[in-house]
């Protein structure tokens, strides 16, 4: 156990981390404070976390660490437990309802769990293909992907991805195929084998 601890405590990007866990707050806040904005300030609050779960997986000394006796597969695993800090916190947003929002507190658990999982999963097989600042690259794409069905809903008077009081069927399906993709991802990612 003090191996691990020590291995994240120093391996782990947590400046941009708990940076990003700390817009989530703030965006937090400002959804209490202007909880009619919550179509819009929601999704930026998941991709906040989102973001936050992409740097898990960044480390600069990648080529270095990469072929300590531990191995690769010990250091994904571990860094894994990390991507448990944006999906607590999205989990306690989401119980504490901040500003009375109405949101369906199942559905919407399975809407930050599955993002993140989705997140890490890509963040973890970069890192296993030797990306070394996957976050980098991730957490502005994520943030995009994760606003943008707001701005199609819209533009384009479809449905929306992120439901403000019920949680419809068609909707619970689509955030489960993500889960899904993560899960697969992730196992994929974390899966022991011979590349670092």
């Amino acid at each position: 156990m003090n191996a691990r601890f020590w291995y994240l405590r120093r391996g782990v990007a947590w400046h941009p981390v708990l940076g990003a866990c700390g817009a989530a707050a703030i965006t937090a806040v400002l959804l209490a404070r202007w909880p009619d904005d919550a179509f819009l300030l929601a999704p930026a609050l998941l991709a906040c976390c989102a973001a936050a779960a992409a740097f898990v997986y960044d480390e600069d000394g990648l080529p270095v660490v990469a072929v300590t006796p531990r191995g690769a597969s010990w250091r994904r695993v571990n860094r894994l437990c990390v991507a448990l800090v944006p999906l607590s916190l999205w989990a306690l947003i989401v119980s504490v309802r901040p500003g009375h929002v109405s949101l369906a507190q199942p559905g919407w658990w399975l809407l930050g769990g599955s993002t993140v999982l989705l997140v890490t999963g890509l963040a973890a097989l970069a890192s296993r293909r030797l990306v070394p600042t996957p976050g980098a690259l991730l957490a502005p794409v994520v943030a995009i992907a994760a606003v943008a069905p707001v701005t199609f809903a819209g533009l384009f008077s479809w449905g929306t991805l992120y439901p403000i009081g019920d949680f419809p069927d068609p909707v619970r399906t689509v955030w489960l195929g993500v889960a899904l993709t993560g899960a697969a991802l992730s196992a994929l990612a974390l899966r022991p084998g011979l590349r670092p």
